[in-house]
């Protein structure tokens, strides 16, 4: 019954939204972890400092997701019919679930489609993974591809390491070290102080893989992989001078006090044979 109701809304707002493609489309984040971090930090402590249209999606969302599910469908549908992409994109979610009826993921596919072909980054990764896994769609990996390099184009973070990745294997594209690096780098600037992929810029700087050979920036890499890093470190130390190394954990340190970000290494911690550091 209420899968029939939550159909029914959806059924009464769509002609809405159908017919609204001279509405300005609006994105409120442009991806999700801000939007997880402004309801957390700001919606659940202070509502008010939210802009109104914010503050509405937080509530339409919390709505959808409890026993007035209905009124934040509503809700978050009528922003959708303004051209609120971040609303379209939500709708997907909550109308795609597993047990949703088959024409209730079909609309979820017109919101996914609308909201990536109008330039929102989420729903142009999401996309893209729909393509590589053959979800909704039948597999295709030109499709991905070109979703991906929309969505990274865009600013998305995860899409910029997924076709970095790509070039570096030759997965669905022509395999490009170049691109592959320019890639990653961009991630790394995209992550900043929430960069953790250090194997794999290591890696790179180690191999020369869309760079230069830089055996000091690879030590650098793998020390700020903290302990996951050691054996790494141990592998390229031999081909290195004491210079070289002790250059490498400089700029390890040096990253980490301008970051404010430090591996249990660098605070004089070591792992115990029960997990913990001391």
């Amino acid at each position: 019954m209420k899968k029939l109701i939550i159909f029914f809304i959806i059924a009464l707002i769509w002609p809405a939204y159908a017919a609204s493609s001279e509405i300005k489309n609006q994105i409120l984040y442009d991806n999700r972890e801000k939007a997880a971090d402004d309801y957390v930090m700001r919606y659940k402590k202070n509502p008010e400092n939210l802009p109104e249209l914010n503050r509405n999606y937080f509530k339409y969302i919390q709505l959808a997701n409890s026993s007035e599910a209905e009124k934040g469908i509503k809700g978050l549908t009528e922003m959708a019919s303004e051209g609120i992409l971040d609303a379209q994109f939500s709708l997907y979610k909550i109308m795609s679930k597993e047990n949703s009826s088959k024409s209730t993921k079909e609309k979820s596919i017109e919101y996914l489609l609308s909201s990536a072909k109008s330039g929102y980054p989420p729903s142009q990764l999401e996309l893209s993974l729909l393509y590589a896994r053959g979800e909704f769609f039948e597999k295709n990996l030109f499709e991905y591809h070109k979703w991906t390099e929309k969505a990274a184009l865009n600013g998305s973070a995860d899409a910029m390491l997924n076709i970095s990745g790509d070039f570096y294997a030759g997965r669905g594209i022509d395999k490009d070290d170049d691109k592959g690096f320019f890639w990653l780098t961009r991630y790394f600037a995209a992550k900043g102080r929430d960069f953790s992929r250090w194997d794999l810029l290591g890696r790179a700087y180690e191999t020369g893989r869309g760079t230069p050979v830089d055996l000091v920036k690879a030590y650098m890499c793998y020390d700020l992989e903290g302990t996951a890093g050691i054996e790494e470190k141990a592998r390229i130390a031999p081909k290195m001078t004491a210079e070289q190394r002790a250059e490498g954990l400089r700029l390890s340190r040096e990253w980490q006090e301008k970051n404010h970000v430090y591996t249990m290494q660098s605070l004089g911690l070591s792992r115990q044979k029960d997990g913990s550091y001391r």
